[in-house]
């Protein structure tokens, strides 16, 4: 029987696997022999990585090996990542390791307790920088949409805002009010078979007010218009 809490299984290639079991003092990991745990493969870096107790959990960090550290598929860094009971861990590429209980081990055999952690195995968390919560964001319209209240009162959010039309598709048209012609400018075409209003003529700013002729009265006197003399050569 072990005293130790916890124990690495490690698998070396055409090797039977190998049981490390972890102290509370932190073990250095590599290929060179000065290493506490010592893994003879051309893919393990000299000094690969570290794995000792702090506090309540056992922390294993990655030392800037060639072809990097991971824990149920995710990759260790220098920092560390703190390990759980039947973890597996690759050294490199190929070479896995596996952090699971001392009694356990005690009293199953190496091969079912690998073969019970790879028939079920761990996914590795997201990272934490990509849990975001959903955010319910909202932006006032300054022109109202279609349908929409008038401004001041309606909101557009951001989920309706859509990408670029799909190609070939062309957005609605919205209608706009016929302009209206400027002071001086052309005209606006006249429908067919429309005459425009006659408006009566306004003299010239200015000028005298016509005098309006009167027709004499039926039996009025008339006064005879002096005659004018014959035109030479007439």
């Amino acid at each position: 029987m072990s005293s130790a809490e916890f124990s690495l299984i490690i698998c070396l290639p055409d090797e039977a696997p190998a049981r490390h079991d972890l102290s509370d003092g932190a073990v250095s990991i590599g290929r060179s022999p000065d290493n506490g745990l010592q893994i003879l493969v051309a893919e393990v870096s000299v000094k690969h990585g570290s794995i000792g107790r702090e506090g309540e959990a056992f922390i294993l960090a990655d030392s800037g090996s060639t072809n990097g550290t991971t824990v149920n598929g995710a990759p260790v860094g220098s920092d560390g990542v703190a390990l759980s009971p039947m973890d597996k861990i690759v050294f490199g590429t190929f070479v896995p390791a596996y952090f699971v209980p001392s009694v356990v081990l005690d009293s199953t055999p190496m091969e079912e307790l690998i073969a019970s952690i790879e028939a079920a195995p761990k996914v590795a968390a997201p990272a934490a920088h990509l849990k975001t919560a959903p955010v319910a964001t909202a932006v006032r319209a300054a022109v109202p949409l279609p349908g929409e209240p008038a401004a001041g009162s309606s909101t557009v959010k951001l989920d309706q805002v859509r990408g670029p039309a799909p190609s070939g598709i062309r957005p609605a048209t919205v209608p706009l009010a016929p302009r209206q012609p400027l002071p001086g400018g052309p005209a606006a075409p006249r429908p067919a078979g429309v005459q425009p209003a006659k408006l009566p003529a306004v003299p010239p700013a200015g000028s005298p007010a016509p005098i309006p002729l009167k027709r004499p009265a039926p039996g009025a006197a008339t006064i005879p218009l002096p005659k004018l003399p014959p035109k030479p050569g007439a």
